[in-house]
C-alpha cells in the first residue's frame, strides 16, 4: 500500500511539473508574440509616417529628415529586440546574435543594439556555476582538477553556455588521474564552457514561434525562403547541446588546419574533461575582432593592411573547411573571432558545425569557379545544380543573386528597399544544406564592411581550393589540405 501511495504522489508531482511546463510555454509564447508584434507594428507605423511625409513635403527617401526617422525606429526596435532576447533567452538569443552580426543587410543602429548578445548575455551566478561543475566533474572535485578557476567573471556568456578561464593542475586533469597526453607538465590555462540548465527544452519550444514568424515574414515582407533557413538553423542548434560532439568537431578541424596554425588557431579539447554539458579546451589569448580598434593604435595605412590580413586569414580557414574538407564551423560571428599576437586569427565555438557531402562540396566548388569565370550561363547552371530557384528566369538578376550569396564582392543585400533584388526576382527555393555556407559569406562580407576592406573577394581566394576539389574528384580530400599551392596570403 505504501508503494502505491508513493507512486501516486510521484504521479501527482509529475503532473504538476507538466502543468507548469505547459503554463510556462504558453506564457513564453504569449510574451514573444506580444513583443514581436509590437516591434512589427512600430515598423509599419514608421513606414506609413515616412510615406505621408514624402508625399506631403516632397522630400526624398534619402533626405536627412527621413534618415533620422528610420534611425530612431531602428534604435528603438533594437532595444526592444535585445530586451526580448535577454528576458526570454533560449532560441531568441541565438536569433538575436545572428541579426546583430549582419551589419551588411540589417540596419546598423539595430545591429549595434543586438551586438551585445554575442557574448554579454547576463551570466549565471558563481554558486550555480560551481554546482554544475561539481556535478559534471564527479567523482573529482573542482579543486582536484583546477589549480584556479574564475567563477565570478566569465569570459563570455551567450545563448547556450558561458565560458570561464581556469588553470589546470600540473598533471592536466586526465580522467583516470594520469597525465593528459596533450597537457604540459606545468600548469596550463584553459577555457571551461558550461551549459545553462534547461536551455535545450526552452529552445525547442521557442523554435515553433520563430518558424511561424519566418513564415509570416516570408509571405508579407521578405521575398526569400526564410522557412528553409529557419529549419536548417534549428537542426544545427539542436546539435549544440552535446559538448562531446562539439569537442570532436573542434579537434577534427584543428587537425585539418594544423598546416596553417601560424595564421589561424583552433583550440583543442582536453582529454578526460569533456562531458555532454561541460567542455574544457585550450585558452586562446586575444582581442575580439570587432574590439580591435579600441586596443590597437595604428595609422590609417597600418589599419587597412592589418584588416585585410585578418580577413584574408579568416577567409582562407573557411575556404579550406568548406571546399577542401567539407566540415566547417557554422556559427561565425565577431564574438567567436579573436585577433591574437602576430595577427594570428583564433576561431572559437564549434557547437554549430556543418558537414557537406562530397557531392555538395563539389557543386559548391563549381559555383566558385563559375563566379571567377564571370560567365552568366555557367553561374546560372551552377545555381541550378545547387538547387537555388528564383521566381523569374532572368540571367542577369540570377547572376547578381549568386554573387550576393557566395562572394564578398557582391552587392550588399537589401532586404527592405524599394529596389531590392529579392523583390525584383524573389528566391523561392534555397537548399537547407547551403544556408550555413551563405551565412559564412555574409559574415566575411560584414567583417570586411566593418573593417573598411572593400576590395576583397572570397570567391577569388577560394579558387585554388575549388580547382583542387574538382581536379581531384573522388580522391582523398584531405591528402593535400595543407599543400603550399593553397597558400592564399600575399
Amino acid at each position: 500500500m505504501k508503494t502505491v501511495l508513493a507512486n501516486e504522489k510521484g504521479d501527482d508531482k509529475a503532473m504538476k511539473r507538466d502543468e507548469l511546463n505547459v503554463l510556462e510555454r504558453a506564457a513564453r509564447t504569449s510574451e514573444f508574440w506580444r513583443r514581436t508584434m509590437g516591434i512589427y507594428v512600430g515598423y509599419k507605423v514608421t513606414q506609413l509616417r515616412v510615406r505621408l511625409i514624402k508625399a506631403r513635403d516632397r522630400v526624398s527617401a534619402d533626405s536627412p529628415r527621413i534618415s533620422k526617422i528610420w534611425e530612431q525606429q531602428h534604435v528603438k526596435a533594437g532595444k526592444e529586440m535585445y530586451n526580448l532576447c535577454v528576458d526570454l533567452k533560449g532560441f531568441y538569443i541565438k536569433t538575436g546574435q545572428f541579426l546583430g552580426s549582419r551589419g551588411e543587410f540589417v540596419p546598423v543602429p539595430l545591429c549595434m543594439e543586438l551586438a551585445a548578445l554575442q557574448d554579454k548575455v547576463p551570466p549565471m551566478p558563481a554558486a550555480q556555476v560551481r554546482r554544475i561543475l561539481e556535478k559534471e566533474l564527479r567523482p573529482r572535485s573542482i579543486e582536484d582538477v583546477f589549480e584556479d578557476i574564475d567563477l565570478e567573471h566569465p569570459l563570455g556568456s551567450a545563448s547556450i553556455a558561458q565560458v570561464h578561464k581556469a588553470r589546470l593542475k600540473g598533471r592536466g586533469g586526465g580522467g583516470d588521474g594520469a597525465a593528459s597526453p596533450r597537457a604540459s607538465a606545468a600548469c596550463k590555462d584553459v577555457a571551461v564552457k558550461i551549459q545553462f540548465p534547461d536551455v535545450e527544452k526552452k529552445m525547442h519550444a521557442d523554435f515553433k514561434n520563430l518558424r511561424m514568424l519566418s513564415s509570416f515574414l516570408q509571405r508579407t515582407e521578405l521575398q526569400f525562403d526564410l522557412v528553409s533557413a529557419t529549419d536548417e538553423l534549428q537542426k544545427q542548434v539542436s546539435m549544440e547541446f552535446d559538448f562531446r560532439r562539439e569537442a570532436a568537431v573542434m579537434d577534427h578541424i584543428a587537425e585539418n588546419l594544423k598546416g596553417i596554425q601560424r595564421r589561424v588557431r583552433i583550440p583543442r579539447s582536453v582529454p578526460g574533461l569533456v562531458t555532454k554539458r561541460m567542455l574544457v579546451m585550450d585558452y586562446l589569448e586575444g582581442v575580439q575582432v570587432n574590439e580591435l580598434g579600441k586596443h590597437a593604435q595604428l595609422s590609417e595605412k597600418e589599419r587597412r593592411v592589418a584588416s585585410k590580413r585578418i580577413l584574408t586569414r579568416l577567409s582562407e580557414a573557411y575556404g579550406r573547411m568548406i571546399i577542401v574538407d567539407g566540415v566547417f564551423q557554422a556559427d561565425g560571428h565577431p564574438g567567436n573571432i579573436l585577433v591574437m599576437g602576430g595577427g594570428t586569427v583564433g576561431l572559437l565555438d564549434y557547437g554549430q558545425s556543418k558537414t557537406l557531402s562530397d557531392e555538395q562540396r563539389l557543386k559548391f566548388a563549381e559555383m566558385i569557379l563559375a563566379l571567377n569565370q564571370s560567365k552568366q550561363d555557367k553561374v546560372v547552371a551552377a545555381m541550378s545544380a545547387l538547387g537555388i530557384v528564383t521566381a523569374k528566369s532572368q540571367h542577369e538578376s540570377q547572376v547578381q543573386h549568386a554573387y550576393n550569396m557566395f562572394d564578398t564582392r557582391g552587392v550588399t543585400m537589401d532586404l527592405f528597399g524599394p529596389n531590392s533584388l529579392l523583390k525584383a526576382n524573389p528566391v523561392t527555393e534555397f537548399p537547407q544544406e547551403f544556408f550555413f555556407v551563405l551565412r559564412v559569406v555574409q559574415l566575411l562580407r560584414g567583417l570586411g564592411h566593418g573593417m573598411g576592406v572593400e576590395d576583397f573577394s572570397c570567391a577569388s581566394q577560394w579558387k585554388p581550393f575549388a580547382e583542387h576539389a574538382v581536379n581531384h574528384r573522388g580522391r582523398n580530400r584531405r591528402a593535400t589540405s595543407d599543400e603550399t599551392c593553397f597558400t592564399c596570403e600575399h
